[in-house]
């Protein structure tokens, strides 16, 4: 289990204190939490209470998350265009559908955008965990989702929807289409097995 690092607890506190132009004692009238526990918490020289820290947080209008989030540079993750790692997704119509990764690594989501040549489409419905969003960058893509009507997405037009949802769609225009798509599923370089 990972150490809290209290000096940074502390700083962020008293950062966000300062930005509202609270002093301690303010702060304390606020929350009920005493000025000298506030004091120590703010140098890191002591460990907050749950109680206190949720005091704290919610009298500053700040997210206790942010007090946990690690302070780490693997956490932020930067793809330029041309190192966007590229791969077929699948062939349809003897044309490759491709994707290209927008985002990988330890997150709990991943993007790619994906480009349908004309009359192309994704082959049977998918089923797996998690959620997805879909933004169309050009074209008109045709999107179905078992049970559900078919919707004609175009250009700027977003979907969300649940993956346990059975999921396809198709470009059925004589024009190529773009799509982006963000998904909380464990990413896969292949559709799942039916």
């Amino acid at each position: 289990m990972a150490e809290l690092n209290l000096v940074r607890i502390g700083r962020l506190l008293k950062s966000q204190r300062m930005m509202l132009g609270l002093s301690i004692r303010d702060l304390s009238a606020r929350s009920g939490v005493a000025a000298g526990t506030i004091s120590q918490i703010e140098t890191g020289k002591t460990s907050p209470n749950l109680v206190s820290i949720y005091s704290l947080c919610e009298n500053l209008g700040f997210p206790i998350s942010a007090l946990f989030v690690e302070e780490s540079d693997e956490r932020i993750n930067l793809i330029r265009k041309n190192e966007r790692p590229s791969f077929t997704r699948n062939v349809s119509a003897g044309k490759e559908i491709t994707e290209s990764l927008i985002t990988r690594g330890n997150s709990e989501m991943w993007g790619g955008i994906i480009t349908m040549p004309p009359h192309t489409d994704s082959g049977a419905f998918y089923y797996h965990e998690g959620e997805e969003f879909a933004f169309i960058l050009k074209g008109t893509l045709i999107f179905e989702l078992e049970g559900h009507p078919v919707y004609e997405l175009h250009s700027q037009d977003t979907l969300y929807y649940p993956n346990e949802i059975g999921h396809r769609w198709e470009n059925r225009t004589d024009e190529e289409v773009q799509f982006m798509i963000v998904s909380t599923s464990e990413y896969k370089n292949e559709p799942p097995a039916e």
